[in-house]
C-alpha cells in the first residue's frame, strides 16, 4: 500500500492562494480566469485613491513572492496552478483605470496579451529565483498594459469617444 506524502506546514493556505482560491485548478488557460475574476472583483471593490490602490499592488505582489516560491515546491517552477501571479499583474493593469466596462475590458485583454508575449524585459525577469521570477513578469506585462491603457484612453479623450 502506498503511503500519503505529509503535507507540509501551511501547505493548503500555500495552495489555496497561490492558485487564487481554486481559480489555477480549472482546465483551460487558468491564468486567464485568474485575471477575469480579479477584473470582475476589481469592478465593484477597486478603491478610487491611486495610493491605496499602488499600496494593495505591493502587499499582492510581496505576498505572491512569498506564496508562489512556497508553491513551487509542490507544482515546480511557475506552473500553471500558480496564479497568484495573474491577480498581481491584472491589479497593476487596473491601476487608476475608470471604473467603466470598457477600460477594464481593454485592460484584461492588453494584460493578457502582453503576459504572453512576455517582451523584453519581462521575459528576461520570469528566470528570477523562486517567487521573484514567478512575480515579476507579471508586473511587467501589468505595467505595459496599464501605459497602453490610459495611453488609450487619452487619445479616446481626445478625439471625443466615449468609453461608457
Amino acid at each position: 500500500m502506498k503511503q500519503k506524502q505529509p503535507v507540509a506546514p501551511g501547505g493548503f493556505f500555500t495552495k489555496l492562494f497561490a492558485s487564487f482560491f481554486g481559480a489555477g485548478y480549472l482546465p483551460k488557460a487558468p491564468g486567464t480566469w485568474a485575471s477575469l475574476f480579479t477584473a470582475i472583483i476589481l469592478y465593484y471593490v477597486w478603491p478610487p485613491e491611486w495610493y491605496i490602490q499602488f499600496l494593495l499592488i505591493c502587499v499582492v505582489y510581496l505576498f505572491g513572492v512569498l506564496v508562489s516560491g512556497r508553491a513551487e515546491k509542490y507544482y515546480g517552477h511557475d506552473a500553471s496552478y500558480i496564479v497568484i501571479d495573474e491577480v498581481a499583474g491584472q491589479m497593476t493593469a487596473l491601476f487608476m483605470a475608470p471604473r467603466k466596462i470598457i477600460p477594464f475590458a481593454i485592460a484584461l485583454v492588453l494584460f493578457r496579451l502582453f503576459d504572453i508575449t512576455k517582451p523584453p524585459p519581462a521575459r528576461q525577469w520570469e528566470s528570477n529565483r523562486a517567487g521573484w521570477g514567478v512575480m515579476a513578469d507579471d508586473i511587467a506585462a501589468g505595467v505595459y498594459a496599464v501605459l497602453f491603457l490610459h495611453f488609450l484612453l487619452a487619445l479616446f479623450n481626445r478625439w471625443g469617444v466615449s468609453y461608457f
